[in-house]
């Protein structure tokens, strides 16, 4: 009786398991794509909002326009590499080559490191006029929005 209780109820999870993934699996094949418009307008946006969160003097305006530009293009680049990477992934049939996917996330990681030079020297100037709050301020919000953006990309598994 025992051994039948502890199987019914290990077939119950499995079987629940198996159902909620394929609903997981379909929630993701239903998504809509961003356009490349909404990309941008996405990240154009978020920048405003940091702008607006910053309270920028006449003066440190200035030095707004080239880090903005910098700062949208990475998040624009990043989020144009998250829909290729789960576009590939969800075309992808059979077995991974592994060295293969190596090389293409040591090209991306290539890719963000550049990507985040070029900011660091567009914020530069940016940066340099800001008071301690507004510092504080920009790095959290621009470093929240990797964290948020690494746990994002961790949780929905690419």
């Amino acid at each position: 009786m025992r051994k039948t209780l502890i199987l019914v109820t290990a077939a119950a999870m499995l079987a629940g398991t198996a159902i909620s993934g394929s609903a997981v699996a379909r929630d993701r094949s239903d998504r809509t794509e961003l356009t490349a418009g909404q990309i941008t307008d996405q990240a154009a946006a978020r920048a405003a909002q940091m702008k607006a969160d910053l309270r920028l003097t006449p003066e440190q305006e200035t030095n707004w326009p080239a880090f903005e530009t910098a700062v949208v293009d990475m998040w624009k680049k990043r989020t144009e590499a998250r829909i290729a990477w789960r576009t590939a992934h969800a075309r992808q049939q059979g077995s991974v080559d592994v060295l293969d996917e190596m090389r293409k996330d040591a090209d991306q990681q290539i890719d963000q490191a550049n990507a985040r030079k070029k900011l660091a020297d567009a914020a530069q100037p940016l940066y340099s006029s800001l008071d301690d709050r507004q510092k504080r301020r920009f790095s959290e919000t621009l470093f929240s929005r990797d964290r948020d953006f690494r746990r994002d990309r961790h949780r929905r598994g690419y």
